[in-house]
């Protein structure tokens, strides 16, 4: 019996001409934190992956859509996946087409070539009780160039969106895991397009409901993560900022000024004698903003047990605060801050619970 072939007609050539694919020449700048195929593992042979960029650029694209292009619901829907492929009932192509190519081997780097502040953005690459050994990154200096192109049904609005969007991705994405932290970020060494070599400016920025905060600017890339980072650990826990000074000299600070510790006291009716509630806010989570979930660790047995805060229903929700060295235009790098909209999160219902038990100690 002779095999039937189905008529599929003819499939679509992605063109090779150099002049049809616009190129980006990419230098990281900022270790590399996973992204591989493996949790915790960077591809020594493809570190950097069509698939993730993709995804990166769906994230942009939608922000501005829904910030700056008046998109939403049905119309955004189907916005997003005419332009950047969608699946199911909706399948689509996309009408941008990516492609990779890495330029020198990835190097490995330990975490203890990151030491001081920068820790604080690298905890998850330390070892785990659970046996899970300390991760390798990759070490800033690896250099890919993104090829891209649009299909021949993209209009016009579809050029200019596709460019906004992968402008804003050099600025303040990157590549790999813990982007938001400033992990895997990148500069454009050049571009066929000079447009992706311009910092977007804080006017800009604010034209799609976020904001930027920046630092002057440094020579060197891991400089400026490196304020970036410490301001915000110092934020969120630095000694006569977010905690107290220590009594004891051993300690390298005091008791939260945070209002989550106490009201955990209050909520479990745990507490040392040393630690009794007084944190006026009441029942405020405002960390919870940053970046879910957050467990809260207690030092003595009379402290609660740990705790972990997480929105409701769900184990995690991405920090809108995004920090990392950005280009300067000039040949240096400054100390970045961009809040993405903050009407959703600030919105989110949370709730507590107790290591090691099923129970629910709180919800709002």
């Amino acid at each position: 019996m002779a095999l039937l072939i189905p008529d599929f007609g003819p499939m679509e050539k992605l063109p090779e001409g150099k002049e049809a694919w616009q190129e980006i020449y990419c230098e990281l700048v900022t270790p590399l934190h996973g992204g591989g195929v493996v949790a915790r593992e960077s591809d020594e042979k493809l570190p950097v992956r069509v698939t993730a960029i993709r995804g990166q650029l769906r994230f942009w694209w939608r922000l501005l859509a829904q910030q700056k292009w008046n998109l939403s619901g049905k119309s955004l829907r189907e916005a997003e996946f005419r332009l950047w492929g969608g699946i199911g009932e909706e399948a689509a192509a996309s009408l941008v087409f990516l492609r990779v190519q890495i330029q020198n081997k990835l190097q490995e780097a330990s975490l203890s070539d990151y030491a001081g502040p920068l820790g604080y953005a690298l905890f998850t690459a330390r070892a785990i009780q659970t046996g899970l050994p300390e991760m390798k990154l990759g070490k800033e200096g690896l250099q890919w160039i993104v090829q891209w192109r649009l299909s021949e049904k993209a209009n016009e609005t579809d050029k200019q969106q596709v460019l906004e969007t992968v402008r804003w991705w050099v600025n303040f994405g990157g590549v790999g895991a813990r982007t938001r932290r400033g992990c895997g970020a990148f500069v454009v060494k050049d571009s066929s397009n000079p447009v992706f070599k311009q910092p977007l400016s804080v006017d800009e920025v604010m034209q799609a409901g976020c904001k930027l905060v920046l630092r002057p600017s440094t020579n060197h890339a891991l400089a400026a993560w490196k304020e970036a980072v410490q301001r915000l650990r110092d934020f969120r826990q630095g000694k006569e900022v977010g905690r107290n000074p220590s009594s004891d000299i051993k300690k390298p600070a005091g008791r939260s000024r945070w209002s989550e510790p106490d009201e955990i006291r209050r909520i479990t009716r745990t507490h040392s004698d040393r630690h009794k509630p007084e944190h006026p806010a009441g029942d405020l989570f405002a960390r919870g903003v940053f970046g879910m979930p957050i467990i809260f660790h207690f030092v003595g047995g009379d402290e609660p047990a740990d705790t972990t805060l997480q929105p409701k229903c769900k184990e995690r929700m991405a920090s809108p605060l995004i920090i990392r060295p950005v280009w300067d235009g000039k040949g240096g790098f400054q100390a970045a801050a961009l809040s993405l909209p903050l009407d959703k999160v600030l919105n989110v219902s949370v709730e507590l619970l107790e290591k090691n038990k099923t129970r629910e100690l709180y919800t709002q």
